[in-house]
C-alpha cells in the first residue's frame, strides 16, 4: 500500500502539472488571431525574422519623417533658324531637382513628441532643357495631296537640261554640290539667289533639290534636269515659275 500511495504521488501529480504548463505556453498562440492567408503568415514571419530588439529612445533624441518633393526642370529656349516657327527642338534633356522636406520633433523627459521647425534640404538642383525654337516664317503649300511647309516664293525663269554632255559640258552629267549623278528632282540654280542644298517646290515640276550650277544659270534663273532625250528636253522651252523655297532638310 506505501508503494501504491508513493506511486500515486510520483506519477500521477507530475502529469496533472504538465498538463496546465502545456496550456500556459500554449495560450499567446491560442489567443493570437490565425492568418487569413497564407501570403499574410508570410509577411508575419518576414516582420519577426526583421524585428531586433527594441530599443527604448533616450529624453532628448531628435526623431524626425522625411518627404521627397520633385523639382521641375521647366526650359530654356533659343532661336533656331533652321526650324519654322511651329517647330521646336530638344538639344538637350532637362533634369528634375530633388528637395527633401522634414519635419522633426523632440523626444521629452516625458516620452512626448515635441515639435522643431521644420527644415528642408535640396538634394539636386533642377536643370532646365535647352530647346529651340523655330524663327523660319511658316507658309503652307498643297499639292498632290500632299502639304509643303515654305519659307518664301520666287518667280524664277526656267529652262530644262537633260545628262547629255553637250548639255553638261566635259564633266558630265554629275550635281555640282556634292558631284553625285544628276537624277530628276536635281536643278540648276545661281547659288547667290538659292544656296545648294536647298530643298525647293518647283510648279509644274515638283519637290526639288538645288544641286547643281551652269554658266548660263544666273540671277533669277533655274535649269530643271529631265531623264529626257535632247528633243523632250528643248520642247520645254523658257518659261516662269513659281519656285518655293522649302528650307534646310531638318525643317
Amino acid at each position: 500500500m506505501a508503494r501504491q500511495e508513493i506511486g500515486w504521488h510520483l506519477g500521477i501529480w507530475p502529469r496533472l502539472l504538465v498538463l496546465p504548463a502545456i496550456g500556459v505556453l500554449a495560450l499567446p498562440a491560442l489567443l493570437a488571431r490565425p492568418p487569413a492567408t497564407a501570403q499574410e503568415a508570410a509577411w508575419r514571419q518576414l516582420r519577426l525574422a526583421s524585428a531586433g530588439p527594441a530599443k527604448p529612445a533616450r529624453p532628448g533624441t531628435i526623431v524626425a519623417g522625411q518627404r521627397y518633393v520633385w523639382l521641375g526642370a521647366g526650359e530654356r529656349t533659343h532661336a533656331d533658324p533652321l526650324l519654322y516657327r511651329d517647330q521646336r527642338r530638344v538639344l538637350s534633356p532637362g533634369r528634375a531637382g530633388l528637395l527633401v522636406k522634414s519635419t522633426p520633433a523632440r523626444i521629452g523627459a516625458d516620452r512626448l513628441l515635441r515639435r522643431l521647425p521644420p527644415g528642408q534640404t535640396l538634394k539636386r538642383t533642377p536643370q532646365p532643357a535647352e530647346v529651340g525654337v523655330g524663327t523660319i516664317p511658316v507658309h503652307y503649300l498643297v499639292r498632290g495631296g500632299l502639304t509643303y511647309r515654305y519659307m518664301r516664293r520666287v518667280r524664277l525663269v526656267a529652262t530644262a537640261y537633260n545628262a547629255s554632255y553637250a548639255q553638261n559640258g566635259p564633266w558630265g552629267p554629275t550635281a555640282a554640290w556634292n558631284g553625285m549623278p544628276l537624277v530628276r528632282g536635281m536643278v540648276a540654280v545661281d547659288p547667290s539667289v538659292i544656296a545648294l542644298g536647298t530643298r525647293l517646290y518647283v510648279d509644274g515640276y515638283g519637290p526639288a533639290l538645288a544641286a547643281d550650277t551652269g554658266s548660263a544659270i544666273v540671277g533669277d534663273r533655274i535649269d530643271l534636269y529631265f531623264d529626257r532625250t535632247v528633243q523632250q528636253t528643248a520642247s520645254f522651252g523658257i518659261k516662269t515659275l513659281d519656285v518655293y523655297v522649302l528650307g534646310p532638310a531638318g525643317a
